[in-house]
């Protein structure tokens, strides 16, 4: 999936997201991804991708904006991300499917078609 699509889907005007955490494992958009953070703005990366990222410097440079990473953490830092994001009201974009549909949720995140996560919903 590339992110330009979720900037379309989601209507993200441009320069206007200071942080983006990344958790997912594909290649991403970071051109589109840049041209949605404001100046100083980060793209954090914590989803292990095992492709080279293409980054493009003058996106960089232009808004001082930057791209960092690093392991998930320890279970406190865990504890105070998630204080974060309650306090910020910061959610996933999920996409759920009934816990009896498990097998067209593998089917569904196979084929690609996955809209970011899958969450198993117990009926």
């Amino acid at each position: 999936m590339k992110s330009r699509s979720l900037i379309a889907e989601y209507a993200i005007p441009a320069g206007s997201l200071d942080l983006i955490v990344s958790t997912i494992n594909v290649p991403l958009d970071i051109p589109g991804l840049l041209a949605t953070l404001a100046p100083k703005g980060v793209i954090h990366v914590v989803g292990a991708v095992l492709e080279p990222m293409q980054v493009p410097a003058f996106g960089l440079i232009a808004g001082q904006k930057s791209v960092a990473g690093s392991p998930v953490g320890s279970p406190s830092a865990i504890d105070q991300m998630l204080e974060f994001s309650a306090r910020h009201s910061i959610s996933p974009i999920t996409q759920t499917f009934p816990l009896s549909k498990v097998n067209d949720a593998l089917e569904h995140l196979r084929a690609g078609k996955a809209r970011y996560r899958i969450v198993l919903v117990n009926e």
